[in-house]
């Protein structure tokens, strides 16, 4: 710690929060309050009887400098690994486009579980799971900020930074805050997860496949990823548009119309379902974003915000907008 070191509250342990608690853990006083029972945000699994689920992301590639060194102790320990497999695209219902995936791809997966990576990430950091934060509030006369849950107040901060979607910001921070109309104007996107363990392997000549003109957009064999169980475990993704408009609808009839799909798309029309499940994301992508900034920063009032929406939709974006933000941050409060 420095002589001048602040105490900072991290909101979310996704991707960014985690980064950031990295970055800044050996300057400043950190305490990570994250709503869910574990790390992870979109970097998501589940496991439910023998079947296992990578419901989030599916995979990430890493092409910034800074986040290829970053993720090289995670690499070494096989933490990390390159997902291998039989890649399709389809269209219509047909293979229009296929091709191997090999290491040199460097489409890279946690391993046993996508969820791996966080968990390691999270060793050694103070988070508070199980804690969603509802009001954060600047006191007087100290300025300091007081962060409070449905059981009351959590403690005084000097800095409050937000790693969540912009929707779940904007609940929490007040119009005052400098970059509170710019974070109101980006919408994410949603999406639905479907998740199926069979009696038996669908009989499909690819491993992961993206998928056009169909209410899924992507499928992938989760027993082709590393160090999986060869057990036969789907996890099916809706494509975003139609989530959106679909989002508040009845959870079991959206699983009916994907597992549907899935048959056609697949033809394996007489699949023996041991297990099913959906996940309803609400904000679970966004396109390439127009404006230049990496990170939302109010100085005067002590509190920032980054994610990968400030950048696009990816895995490398929200690290790359927490470095950023630790960067800009770090020396300088």
């Amino acid at each position: 710690m420095t002589p001048n070191n602040k105490k900072i509250a991290i909101i979310g342990a996704g991707i960014s929060g985690l980064t950031l608690a990295h970055k800044l853990k050996n300057f400043h006083q950190v305490d990570i309050f994250e709503k869910s029972r574990g790390v992870s945000g979109r970097l998501a699994s589940r496991t439910r009887d023998e079947f296992t689920f990578d419901f989030g992301s599916q995979f990430f590639i890493a092409k910034n400098p800074d986040f290829k060194i970053f993720l090289e102790p995670f690499i070494n320990k096989k933490i990390l690994q390159p997902w291998c497999g039989n890649f399709v695209e389809i269209d219509n219902y047909k293979i229009t486009y296929q091709r191997s995936w090999d290491v040199s791809h460097n489409h890279l997966v946690g391993a046993p579980k996508m969820t791996e990576f966080c968990k390691e990430l999270a060793v050694g950091l103070n988070i508070k799971f199980q804690t969603k934060i509802i009001k954060i509030e600047k006191k007087l006369p100290n300025k300091k900020w007081e962060l409070s849950d449905e059981n009351g107040v959590l403690g005084d901060y000097d800095w409050v930074l937000l790693s969540i979607p912009p929707e779940q910001l904007c609940d929490l921070i007040s119009p005052t805050i400098c970059f509170y109309s710019q974070a109101k104007k980006v919408k994410m996107l949603s999406c639905f997860a479907l998740m199926l363990g069979l009696e038996d392997f669908v009989k499909i000549p690819y491993d992961m496949a993206l998928i056009k003109n169909s209410i899924i957009s992507w499928l992938s064999a989760e027993a082709s990823k590393p160090d999986r169980k060869k057990i036969p475990a789907y996890t099916i993704l809706a494509r975003n548009n139609w989530a959106d408009s679909h989002i508040d609808d009845d959870i079991e009839n959206i699983k009916h119309q994907m597992i549907e799909e899935f048959k056609k798309i697949t033809g394996a029309n007489d699949i023996v379902i041991k297990h099913s499940d959906i996940h309803r994301w609400r904000y679970a992508n966004l396109g390439k974003q127009s404006h230049p900034n990496k990170f939302l920063l109010d100085y005067e009032n002590q509190i920032a915000s980054c994610g990968d929406w400030n950048i696009q939709g990816r895995v490398e974006a929200g690290f790359i907008s927490a470095s950023e933000l630790a960067k800009e941050i770090c020396f300088k409060i």
